[in-house]
């Protein structure tokens, strides 16, 4: 993979993807995601952080994927973003490296890939940026965890792991983000909240079609 002329490629890949998405990306960011995709091959060889091991779809399923969340922040500076089931850091990293003012927590139940995200911070030089090794359930009882995030996003959980539990960690008027490939079914039990916005979008490639599912706290639920 990081033969140089490998590399251009994949840089490339990914700067297109992003333009395609109407992302702009620096040079320094793109070192970034060279760098982020170096750990995450060099690690996934020693712990499982995804089943991915084709370059080119680590660039769109994953850090294309998580940029294209941008689109449901209207608001990232200075904001607060909870990643919940972060695994490898996705979306939560890739969107601090595109908004560096984001206040970032990422939730990861598993010690060893809590092990790769704070190494994986330490090596990028990210700040602003906490990692906590907990389920979302046991989050939610920390009182100084409630009404702090005007953002919370998943890829990962189900719906039944999130929605019955999120509500306390939400700030007045935050915006639950739910990363999905269809858009929610109008049985599924919101738990006192409400559906406000679907965006719809096609991943570069042809790698598929993404909905961002919008959801806030309804008011005296």
């Amino acid at each position: 993979m990081f033969h140089v002329e490998q590399l251009r490629r994949w840089v490339e890949i990914l700067r297109q993807g992003a333009s395609d998405l109407g992302v702009a990306l620096s040079e320094a960011q793109v070192s970034d995601f060279v760098t982020y995709l170096r750990e995450l091959t060099a690690w996934n060889q020693k712990i499982n952080l995804t089943a991915m091991t084709d370059d080119k779809e680590i660039a769109v399923k994953h850090f294309l994927d998580s940029l294209a969340c941008a689109r449901a922040l209207p608001s990232p500076q200075g904001a607060s973003l909870l990643d919940i089931g972060s695994g490898a850091g996705l979306p939560g990293l890739p969107l601090k490296i595109l908004h560096p003012e984001l206040h970032l927590t990422l939730l990861e139940p598993s010690l060893k890939k809590t092990a790769f995200l704070r190494h994986l911070i330490g090596t990028l030089h990210v700040k602003d940026t906490e990692v906590i090794s907990k389920r979302l359930q046991d989050f939610t009882r920390d009182p100084n965890a409630h009404g702090r995030f005007a953002y919370v996003m998943t890829r990962a959980l189900s719906l039944s792991e999130i929605l019955p539990f999120v509500r306390p960690v939400l700030a007045h008027q935050g915006r639950l983000i739910l990363c999905r490939t269809k858009p929610l079914e109008p049985q599924i039990k919101l738990h006192g909240l409400q559906k406000t916005q679907e965006i719809g979008y096609t991943l570069p490639y042809g790698y598929g079609k993404r909905v961002l599912s919008m959801l806030t706290v309804v008011d005296g639920a």
